[in-house]
């Protein structure tokens, strides 16, 4: 048998005490965090992670009945992949793709992650290296829960600034009445200093609301708009850019594959692609959208809001190929630090950089991991 040869994948799911319920537009009720993790070893000990969190999508679709579900589709994956070789990454990434059926995220892209990062361990190099080493670090922004007063939002801007961010990305209340006077607001506490704003409306606004926050934000030092509308709607995307001078961003969860991407890019549907590994199909087909976009002169802004393995995939593809400009950091971070012995963390110039290490460069407690898992499939008891 050969040292790279896959000898076992197990899948966790946790529901950490450390995440509270959250939720992430004031008119849904806040929602259980579950996070899945996937640990792939070798039969030379070489050993890969993955992971991400997963919030009420159990309950909006169909397919999956609650997260348990969800972790089953795994099973037949990872025994698969049992006697796979390392080196044939490419061939077991596009067995994977073909067999794709979910999006946001879906077990294919955890485990193509999964793969990469055993595969830089076993090189010994940062992920982001093998990837092209296009920078050593990039700057941060934090990314808001919900509030329910305009000075909760207030605070929060105080908060960040005292961290150091840069920037900052609202969650909102999704009420248009209430989300402009919290952005006007806003903008008036940062009219002196440096900071960026962007706004995140997480698909729930019709186009004509979306129109008149357009152009408020336009006015503001906002870098954009994010999903504002149903990312499937691309007629309205591509009127709503038209309309309004800020940049406009979809969600990145439901248009997620390369000849969808490439559709809209054309359309003029945005400003920026968005879209994350955990749902494109992996670290290779993050690195191809970012590479399309980069081709129509457009940004890629990562997802990086979540777990920390979710956090440093993204990360990793956005050092290693230019495009980007932020790293998407929750706050409070502490919330999303499950079982990691080495999270991301801000610079005191607003900067991160990948974990040190191999690989991904995540640290974590597996034996933890392995305590509170409400349900585990793991090759060996297949």
């Amino acid at each position: 048998m050969n040292n790279l040869d896959i000898t076992r994948l197990r899948v966790y799911l946790v529901t950490p005490k450390v995440t509270p319920p959250y939720r992430w537009t004031g008119i849904n009720n806040p929602s259980t965090v579950y996070h899945i993790i996937v640990r792939l070893t070798t039969a030379g000990g070489i050993e890969g992670a993955s992971g991400d969190l997963f919030r009420d999508r159990f309950e909006a679709q169909d397919q999956y009945a609650n997260p348990e579900s969800f972790t089953e589709t795994f099973r037949p994956l990872i025994a698969g992949l049992i006697g796979k070789n390392l080196a044939q990454r490419e061939a077991i990434t596009a067995s994977l793709l073909e067999a794709r059926t979910a999006t946001d995220p879906d077990p294919e892209s955890l485990l193509e992650i999964a793969l990469w990062d055993a595969i830089a361990r076993n090189a010994g190099q940062p992920l982001y290296q093998l990837l092209g080493g296009a920078r050593e670090r990039i700057p941060a922004y934090a990314s808001s829960p919900v509030f329910e007063t305009v000075d909760e939002y207030l605070d929060y801007v105080r908060l960040i600034q005292q961290l150091g961010y840069p920037a900052v990305k609202f969650h909102t209340q999704c009420d248009p009445d209430f989300d402009l006077e919290m952005v006007s607001a806003v903008a008036n506490a940062i009219a002196d200093t440096d900071l960026r704003l962007m706004v995140d409306l997480e698909q729930t606004y019709d186009y004509e609301r979306a129109v008149v926050l357009g152009r408020v934000l336009s006015k503001m030092p906002c870098d954009w708009l994010e999903a504002p509308l149903d990312d499937t709607d691309i007629d309205a995307y591509t009127a709503l850019r038209r309309a309004v001078d800020v940049d406009i961003l979809c969600a990145g969860n439901t248009v997620v594959s390369l000849p969808a991407m490439t559709a809209a890019i054309e359309r003029g549907a945005w400003s920026r692609l968005r879209c994350d590994p955990c749902n494109v199909g992996g670290i290779s087909a993050a690195v191809r959208a970012m590479e399309l976009a980069n081709s129509h002169g457009l940004k890629t802004e990562l997802q990086s809001y979540g777990y920390p393995l979710s956090q440093a995939a993204n990360l990793h593809v956005m050092l290693g190929v230019e495009g980007c400009s932020y790293f998407e950091h929750p706050v409070p971070y502490e919330h999303f630090e499950y079982g990691c012995a080495n999270p991301i963390r801000i610079q005191k110039d607003g900067w991160v950089s990948a974990p040190r290490g191999a690989g991904l460069g995540v640290d974590l407690n597996w034996g933890q991991i392995e305590r509170d898992a409400c349900l585990v499939i793991d090759t060996g008891k297949l």
